[in-house]
C-alpha cells in the first residue's frame, strides 16, 4: 500500500465514520437540558463571562469544562441544540484521535504491517464512536467534561507518541510534542480530575510499545516525566486551591469501598458486551455477598487468561489495553467516596482499553492470516453497527424529555427512592400530576414516612384541584417533618388559595420562623405570598368588623411587600375611613400612584386622594 493509498484509505473511512456518529447522534440535537445541566449553565456565576476562566488565579475544578459551558452560553443561550452539537463534535473528535493512536502504535509497534493497523484502527474507532454506552457521556450535556478530557487525554498521548517517533525527515522536534503533550494533560485535568491517571499511561505506553528502531531512546524522554512534577508544584504556587480541593478528596478516602468497587466491575464489562438496559443511574446496594463476589473475579481472570493465551503477542498489547482499562476506570470507581457509584458517563475514557481489546481480537480470528474469513469479520462488524446504531438512536430518544429520562431511569431501578422523587418533581413540572401521585403513591407503600412524598403528593392535589387532599397531605408532610419551612408555607399557600387567610398567615408566620438560619433561606415568591395573604386577612376582618386588626394585616402586606397595589390602597382607605390618618392615607395613595395602575384605579386613587388632602 502506497502512502497516498494509504491516506486516502483513512480520510475516507474518518469522513464516513464522523457523518455516521453525526447521523446517529442526530434525534438528540433537540433534546432538552437534564439534570446537572442546570447546575452548570443556569446556576453558573460566570456563565456569561468566558473571559473568567482565563484568569491565571481563578484556577479552579473543572475550568475548562465550565469555560467550554461560557462560550457555548455566548454562541447558544438557553437554547440546547447548540449545547448538543458542540458534544457530538468532541465526541467526532476524540473517536479521530482514538483512530490515529491505534493506527500509529500498531503500524509502529508490533510486527503488522500498516494494512493490519489499519484495519485495528478502524474497528477500535468504530466500536468506541458507536458504542451505545457513550450516548450518556454525549447526549447528556452535562457529560461534557468527560469527553472533553479524553480528548485531550488523547491528544496528549497522540503527542507523546510523535514526540518518540523516529522521523529523520520530520522539521519539528520532539521536544515541542513532549512539551505539547503535558500541555494537552494539564488541559484534560481542569476539564475533569479523572485525568490524573494520564502519565501512569504514558509510563506504560513508553514501556510496553517504544522499544526498536522505530523508537527514540527512553534516556530522550526523562527530562519530560521530571516536567509532571515541576509543573504541578509551579501550578500549586500559582493557584493553590486546586491543591486544597485535592486534599479535601483525598481525606475522605474509604479503603472499605475496595470490595464494593471490585464487584461493580463486572457491570462495565457486560454493558461493553451487552450494551442493553441502559440507565441513568444505578441502584447500588453497599453490602456485598463475598461468594458471588468471588465467582465473579475467578471468571474473569480465567476469561482474560485463556483470551491472552490464545492470542499471545510478543507486543503485548492486550494487556496494555487491559491496563488502560482498569487504570483510567480507577479515579471515577475506587476508594474515594460518590455519590453515584457507578455512572455509565465514566466509562467513556475506559472503554476505549475495551474497544481496542476486542478490535485486536477481531483482527486475529478474521483478517490476519485467512481470506476466507474476511468476510464473516466485515459482517460482523456491519451487524454491531448496524445494532449499536440503533441502540444508540433509541437511547437518545429517552432524553426528549426529563420526565422521560427518569420514568426509564425508574423503570431500570424500581422502588428507589431518589428516582422516584425526581421522576414526581418532573412530572409536576410538566402538568403530568396524575401520574406523579401513581409513582407516589407506591412509593409511599415502601417510604411511608418520607417528608418529600407527601410534600409532592399534597402539590400534585393541589394542582387537580382536590383541595381537601391536598391540605391533608400537606399536613401529613408537617408531621413528618415539623422544622420544614416549606412543608408549613406550601400550607399557607393552600389555605390563602381557599379562601382561609387567617388559617394562611399562621402557617406563614410559622414558616417565616423556620426559613431564619435555613440554609436557602426563602424563595423570593415567598414574601409575595405572605403580602397577598396578609391583604385578604384584612379583607377578612373588614368584613367581620375588626377593623383594628385589619389594619395591622395591611400594614404586614405592605411591609412584605411594597410595591402591592392593592395592599397599598386597602391600607390607604382603611386609615382614611377608621383613623381619619390624612398624612399616612395621602403617602401611601402617591406610592400606590407610582404602581402603574389603570387608568380607572388611577382615578380612584386620585379621588381618594384628594379626600385626603381636604
Amino acid at each position: 500500500m502506497t502512502p497516498l493509498q494509504s491516506r486516502f484509505k483513512i480520510t475516507f473511512f474518518l469522513m464516513v465514520l464522523t457523518a455516521v456518529v453525526f447521523l446517529i447522534y442526530a434525534n438528540g440535537l433537540n433534546t432538552p437540558f437534564q439534570s446537572d445541566d442546570e447546575r452548570h449553565i443556569f446556576l453558573n456565576l460566570e456563565i456569561d463571562n468566558p473571559a473568567y476562566y482565563f484568569n491565571p488565579e481563578k484556577i479552579t475544578y473543572r475550568q475548562f469544562s465550565l469555560l467550554a459551558f461560557a462560550l457555548n452560553y455566548q454562541w447558544s443561550q438557553e437554547n440546547p441544540f447548540g449545547y448538543h452539537l458542540f458534544n457530538i463534535l468532541i465526541h467526532i473528535c476524540t473517536v479521530i484521535l482514538v483512530f490515529l493512536t491505534v493506527f500509529l502504535t500498531i503500524k509502529n509497534a508490533t510486527e503488522w504491517n500498516e494494512k493490519g493497523a489499519l484495519i485495528i484502527a478502524t474497528t477500535t474507532a468504530f466500536l468506541f464512536g458507536l458504542h451505545p454506552v457513550q450516548t450518556e457521556a454525549v447526549t447528556y450535556i452535562s457529560g461534557r467534561p468527560g469527553v472533553m478530557a479524553a480528548l485531550f487525554f488523547l491528544l496528549s498521548l497522540l503527542m507523546f507518541i510523535l514526540g518518540g517517533l523516529k522521523k529523520p525527515s520530520r522539521k519539528i522536534p520532539g521536544f515541542v510534542f513532549y512539551a505539547l503533550s503535558l500541555l494537552m494533560f494539564f488541559v484534560a485535568v481542569l476539564c475533569k480530575e479523572t485525568a490524573v491517571t494520564l502519565p501512569v499511561i504514558l509510563l506504560l505506553y513508553d514501556l510496553y510499545f517504544m522499544r526498536g528502531e522505530n523508537w527514540t531512546a527512553f534516556r530522550s524522554r526523562t527530562g519530560f516525566y521530571i516536567l509532571f512534577p515541576i509543573v504541578a508544584i509551579l501550578i500549586y504556587l500559582q493557584s493553590h486551591h486546586a491543591f486544597i480541593v485535592i486534599g479535601g478528596l483525598l481525606e475522605k478516602i474509604k479503603f472499605s469501598l475496595i470490595l464494593l468497587q471490585l464487584d461493580i466491575l463486572k457491570l462495565p464489562i457486560k454493558l461493553f458486551l451487552f450494551p442493553i438496559n441502559l440507565s441513568f443511574e444505578y441502584d447500588i446496594k453497599s453490602q456485598v455477598l463475598l461468594g458471588p463476589l468471588l465467582i465473579s473475579i475467578f471468571g474473569l481472570a480465567v476469561a482474560l487468561f485463556l483470551v491472552i493465551k490464545k492470542f499471545y503477542l510478543k507486543s503485548s498489547i492486550l494487556s496494555f489495553s487491559i491496563l488502560w482499562f482498569l487504570i483510567t476506570l480507577a479515579p471515577s470507581n475506587s476508594i474515594m467516596p460518590r455519590i453515584h457509584l457507578f455512572s455509565e458517563r465514566n466509562l467513556y475514557l475506559p472503554y476505549f482499553g475495551l474497544c481496542l481489546f476486542f478490535a485486536i481480537i477481531i483482527y486475529l480470528i478474521f483478517f490476519k492470516e485467512t481470506r476466507n474469513k474476511f468476510v464473516w469479520g466485515l459482517s460482523l462488524l456491519l451487524l454491531i453497527g448496524i445494532s449499536f446504531a440503533s441502540l444508540v438512536a433509541k437511547r437518545n430518544q429517552v432524553y426528549v424529555t426529563p420526565s422521560s429520562l427518569w420514568a426509564d431511569t425508574l423503570k431500570k431501578n424500581p422502588h428507589n427512592l431518589v428516582t422516584g422523587k425526581t421522576l414526581s418533581v418532573h412530572y409536576l413540572m410538566e402538568e403530568k400530576y396524575l401520574d406523579a401521585l401513581k409513582i407516589l403513591n407506591d412509593l409511599l407503600k415502601i417510604y411511608p414516612n418520607h417528608f418529600d412524598l407527601h410534600q409532592n403528593m399534597g402539590l400534585a392535589f393541589k394542582h387537580l384541584g382536590d383541595m381537601t387532599n391536598a391540605e391533608k397531605k400537606f399536613k401529613d408532610a408537617i408531621s413528618t417533618k415539623p422544622k420544614a419551612p416549606e412543608a408549613h408555607y406550601a400550607l399557607a399557600s393552600l389555605y390563602g388559595t381557599i379562601g382561609k387567610p387567617v388559617e394562611a398567615i399562621k402557617e406563614f408566620d410559622i414558616s417565616a420562623k423556620l426559613f431564619i438560619g435555613h440554609v436557602y433561606g426563602p424563595p423570593h415568591q415567598f414574601h409575595l405570598d405572605k403580602a397577598r395573604a396578609h391583604n385578604q386577612a384584612g379583607i377578612a376582618y373588614i368584613n367581620s368588623k375588626k377593623y383594628e386588626k385589619a389594619l395591622q394585616q395591611f400594614e404586614k402586606s405592605v411591609k412584605q411587600n411594597p410595591k402591592s397595589l392593592e395592599a397599598r390602597f386597602n391600607l390607604a382607605k382603611l386609615l382614611l375611613e377608621f383613623k381619619n390618618d390624612k398624612t399616612q392615607t395621602a403617602i401611601h395613595l402617591k406610592e400606590a400612584l407610582k404602581l402603574n395602575p389603570t387608568p380607572s384605579q388611577t382615578q380612584v386613587l386620585q379621588n381618594l386622594l384628594i379626600q385626603a388632602e381636604q
